[in-house]
């Protein structure tokens, strides 16, 4: 239900991101209370993973970009949105769960990253090549997604030396 009345909310937004297109151009906050913004993304191969610490594909879906960052080092970056308003909920699962310290963690209470990226169901992960331009999309979290991952992955840092 919950995804349903977030899916009909981002519907009113912007053109939604496609592959080949480039990423939008953003400015968010971090939970740490800095900011970042979408040049720092170029330069990079990243992945910008949409997240909600409740969501347990959410979680799935992290541990296996986490794994998948693991195997091939810190050849590329990683951004997780946080698509939720509940701080202590999140600082919770950052304390348990922790994260590479080079990940940027957004915190998109009010969904304006995940409206300007489309984004329409968690977990959302884009892959994104040196220059920001969108490569792959994946929405949701299932089986395959980290064979798919590492091999998307593996060909971004392969073609984009």
């Amino acid at each position: 239900m919950l995804s349903l009345l977030f899916a009909s909310w981002l519907a009113v937004g912007a053109a939604r991101p496609h592959v080949g297109g480039p990423a939008p151009a953003f400015d968010a906050p971090t939970l740490a209370g800095k900011s970042v913004r979408g040049e720092k993304l170029r330069g990079q191969v990243t992945v910008v993973e949409f997240f909600a610490s409740w969501c347990k594909p959410c979680q799935e879906s992290l541990a296996e970009i986490l794994a998948i960052r693991a195997s091939l080092g810190s050849r590329f970056a990683l951004m997780v949105v946080a698509v939720e308003g509940d701080v202590p909920a999140l600082r919770d699962f950052v304390a348990s769960h922790p994260l590479p310290a080079d990940t940027v963690l957004a915190f998109d209470p009010d969904a304006v990253l995940a409206r300007a990226f489309g984004e329409d169901r968690l977990p959302t992960a884009f892959f994104l090549d040196r220059k920001s331009i969108i490569r792959h999309i994946n929405r949701g979290h299932g089986a395959g997604f980290r064979a798919r991952a590492s091999r998307w992955l593996s060909d971004l840092l392969a073609t984009n030396p």
